[in-house]
Protein backbone atom coordinates (compact mmCIF):
# COMPACT_ATOMS: atom_id res chain seq x y z
CA UNK A 1 0.00 0.00 0.00
CA UNK A 2 2.62 2.12 0.85
CA UNK A 3 6.08 2.50 -0.96
CA UNK A 4 6.48 2.13 -4.44
CA UNK A 5 3.53 2.85 -6.51
CA UNK A 6 2.56 0.28 -9.31
CA UNK A 7 1.98 2.26 -12.79
CA UNK A 8 -0.83 0.05 -14.70
CA UNK A 9 -0.15 -0.39 -18.45
CA UNK A 10 -1.77 1.58 -20.84
CA UNK A 11 -3.54 -0.16 -23.19
CA UNK A 12 -4.40 0.86 -26.94
CA UNK A 13 -7.83 1.34 -26.55
CA UNK A 14 -9.26 3.20 -29.11
CA UNK A 15 -6.30 1.97 -31.73
CA UNK A 16 -8.86 1.76 -34.85
CA UNK A 17 -10.00 4.92 -36.25
CA UNK A 18 -12.54 5.70 -38.88
CA UNK A 19 -11.96 8.57 -40.40
CA UNK A 20 -15.00 10.79 -41.61
CA UNK A 21 -15.65 11.14 -45.44
CA UNK A 22 -17.69 14.63 -45.26
CA UNK A 23 -14.26 16.77 -44.02
CA UNK A 24 -12.40 19.67 -44.67
CA UNK A 25 -8.40 19.24 -44.17
CA UNK A 26 -9.32 16.01 -41.96
CA UNK A 27 -11.63 17.69 -39.96
CA UNK A 28 -14.71 15.58 -39.89
CA UNK A 29 -18.08 18.71 -40.02
CA UNK A 30 -20.76 16.83 -39.09
CA UNK A 31 -18.87 16.85 -35.02
CA UNK A 32 -18.54 20.81 -35.96
CA UNK A 33 -22.37 21.20 -36.71
CA UNK A 34 -23.68 19.54 -33.98
CA UNK A 35 -22.98 21.69 -31.61
CA UNK A 36 -25.74 24.20 -32.58
CA UNK A 37 -28.59 21.97 -32.96
CA UNK A 38 -27.46 20.46 -29.74
CA UNK A 39 -27.34 23.88 -28.29
CA UNK A 40 -30.30 25.34 -29.90
CA UNK A 41 -33.16 22.30 -29.20
CA UNK A 42 -31.51 21.87 -25.88
CA UNK A 43 -32.16 25.35 -24.64
CA UNK A 44 -35.45 25.65 -25.75
CA UNK A 45 -37.50 23.80 -23.01
CA UNK A 46 -35.13 26.56 -20.60
CA UNK A 47 -36.91 29.53 -22.46
CA UNK A 48 -40.20 27.96 -22.23
CA UNK A 49 -40.08 27.53 -18.55
CA UNK A 50 -38.68 31.27 -18.56
CA UNK A 51 -42.25 32.88 -20.26
CA UNK A 52 -44.03 30.54 -17.61
CA UNK A 53 -42.75 32.40 -14.88
CA UNK A 54 -42.38 35.57 -16.39
CA UNK A 55 -44.94 35.84 -18.88
CA UNK A 56 -42.56 37.96 -21.29
CA UNK A 57 -43.53 37.33 -24.66
CA UNK A 58 -39.75 38.08 -25.45
CA UNK A 59 -39.17 34.21 -23.60
CA UNK A 60 -42.07 32.88 -26.24
CA UNK A 61 -40.60 34.21 -29.24
CA UNK A 62 -37.06 32.98 -28.17
CA UNK A 63 -38.56 29.55 -27.95
CA UNK A 64 -39.43 29.46 -31.73
CA UNK A 65 -36.63 30.98 -33.21
CA UNK A 66 -34.18 28.65 -30.75
CA UNK A 67 -36.40 25.44 -32.14
CA UNK A 68 -36.64 27.09 -35.55
CA UNK A 69 -32.79 27.25 -35.67
CA UNK A 70 -32.15 23.90 -34.06
CA UNK A 71 -34.49 22.17 -36.61
CA UNK A 72 -32.79 23.73 -39.19
CA UNK A 73 -29.22 23.19 -38.52
CA UNK A 74 -30.28 19.79 -37.15
CA UNK A 75 -31.33 18.43 -40.90
CA UNK A 76 -28.09 20.39 -41.94
CA UNK A 77 -25.78 18.21 -39.63
CA UNK A 78 -27.91 15.37 -40.14
CA UNK A 79 -27.75 15.29 -43.95
CA UNK A 80 -23.89 15.56 -43.50
CA UNK A 81 -23.74 12.58 -40.59
CA UNK A 82 -25.85 10.85 -43.58
CA UNK A 83 -23.41 10.83 -45.85
CA UNK A 84 -20.84 9.84 -43.23
CA UNK A 85 -23.02 6.85 -42.50
CA UNK A 86 -24.03 5.31 -45.45
CA UNK A 87 -20.24 6.34 -47.24
CA UNK A 88 -18.70 3.78 -44.86
CA UNK A 89 -19.47 0.05 -44.16
CA UNK A 90 -17.37 0.26 -40.48
CA UNK A 91 -19.82 3.34 -39.03
CA UNK A 92 -22.90 0.96 -39.83
CA UNK A 93 -21.63 -1.81 -38.17
CA UNK A 94 -22.08 -0.34 -34.84
CA UNK A 95 -24.84 -0.02 -32.91
CA UNK A 96 -24.42 2.85 -31.44
CA UNK A 97 -24.67 4.51 -35.13
CA UNK A 98 -28.16 2.92 -35.59
CA UNK A 99 -28.98 3.83 -32.38
CA UNK A 100 -27.58 7.21 -32.91
CA UNK A 101 -29.27 7.72 -36.63
CA UNK A 102 -32.56 6.53 -34.99
CA UNK A 103 -32.15 8.84 -32.41
CA UNK A 104 -31.48 11.58 -34.46
CA UNK A 105 -34.27 11.17 -36.82
CA UNK A 106 -36.42 11.06 -33.65
CA UNK A 107 -35.39 14.34 -32.48
CA UNK A 108 -35.80 15.92 -35.77
CA UNK A 109 -39.12 15.15 -35.71
CA UNK A 110 -39.36 16.31 -32.18
CA UNK A 111 -37.87 19.44 -33.74
CA UNK A 112 -40.55 19.76 -36.62
CA UNK A 113 -43.49 19.14 -34.93
CA UNK A 114 -42.09 21.99 -32.44
CA UNK A 115 -41.80 24.56 -35.82
CA UNK A 116 -44.87 23.22 -36.37
CA UNK A 117 -46.96 23.87 -32.73
CA UNK A 118 -45.12 27.61 -32.46
CA UNK A 119 -45.29 28.87 -35.99
CA UNK A 120 -48.94 30.36 -35.75
CA UNK A 121 -48.73 31.85 -32.39
CA UNK A 122 -45.57 31.42 -30.05
CA UNK A 123 -47.05 32.37 -27.16
CA UNK A 124 -50.13 30.52 -27.17
CA UNK A 125 -48.39 27.02 -28.40
CA UNK A 126 -46.22 27.31 -25.16
CA UNK A 127 -48.40 25.72 -22.65
CA UNK A 128 -48.93 22.98 -21.68
CA UNK A 129 -48.22 21.37 -25.24
CA UNK A 130 -45.42 23.19 -26.23
CA UNK A 131 -43.09 23.08 -22.73
CA UNK A 132 -44.16 19.06 -22.59
CA UNK A 133 -42.71 19.01 -26.46
CA UNK A 134 -39.45 20.53 -25.83
CA UNK A 135 -39.17 19.11 -22.23
CA UNK A 136 -39.25 15.53 -23.98
CA UNK A 137 -36.60 17.09 -26.97
CA UNK A 138 -34.15 18.57 -24.31
CA UNK A 139 -34.19 14.74 -22.88
CA UNK A 140 -33.79 13.44 -26.83
CA UNK A 141 -31.19 15.92 -27.35
CA UNK A 142 -29.09 14.35 -24.09
CA UNK A 143 -29.74 11.01 -25.32
CA UNK A 144 -28.57 11.55 -29.16
CA UNK A 145 -25.53 13.66 -28.17
CA UNK A 146 -24.30 10.88 -25.72
CA UNK A 147 -25.06 7.88 -28.54
CA UNK A 148 -22.79 10.28 -30.80
CA UNK A 149 -20.33 10.80 -27.96
CA UNK A 150 -19.99 6.57 -27.79
CA UNK A 151 -19.42 6.78 -31.48
CA UNK A 152 -16.52 9.19 -31.27
CA UNK A 153 -14.78 8.46 -28.69
CA UNK A 154 -15.43 5.02 -28.03
CA UNK A 155 -15.12 3.88 -31.45
CA UNK A 156 -12.98 6.40 -33.38
CA UNK A 157 -15.93 7.40 -35.55
CA UNK A 158 -15.45 10.33 -37.05
CA UNK A 159 -11.91 11.43 -35.81
CA UNK A 160 -8.92 12.03 -37.45
CA UNK A 161 -5.15 10.54 -36.97
CA UNK A 162 -2.74 8.39 -37.98
CA UNK A 163 -4.40 5.05 -40.10
CA UNK A 164 -3.66 2.11 -38.10
CA UNK A 165 -0.54 0.20 -39.14
CA UNK A 166 -0.99 -2.81 -41.85
CA UNK A 167 -1.77 -6.39 -40.77
CA UNK A 168 1.51 -8.20 -40.35
CA UNK A 169 1.87 -10.38 -43.40
CA UNK A 170 4.10 -12.96 -41.74
CA UNK A 171 7.81 -14.89 -42.51
CA UNK A 172 6.93 -14.95 -45.95
CA UNK A 173 6.13 -11.44 -46.68
CA UNK A 174 8.97 -9.49 -49.00
CA UNK A 175 10.71 -7.21 -47.08
CA UNK A 176 9.76 -3.56 -47.17
CA UNK A 177 11.96 -1.12 -48.35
Amino acid sequence: MFGRSRKPAIKKKYARKVPSVMALKQHPIHPMLVVFPIAFLGTVFLSDVAYVLLRDVFWARVSFWLNLAGFGMGVVAGLVGVGDFLSLREIRAHVSAWSHFIAAVLLLALAAAGVWLRWPDPVAAIWPWGLLLSGVTALVVMVVGWLGGTLSFRHGVGVYGEKPPAPDAGEDAPAAE
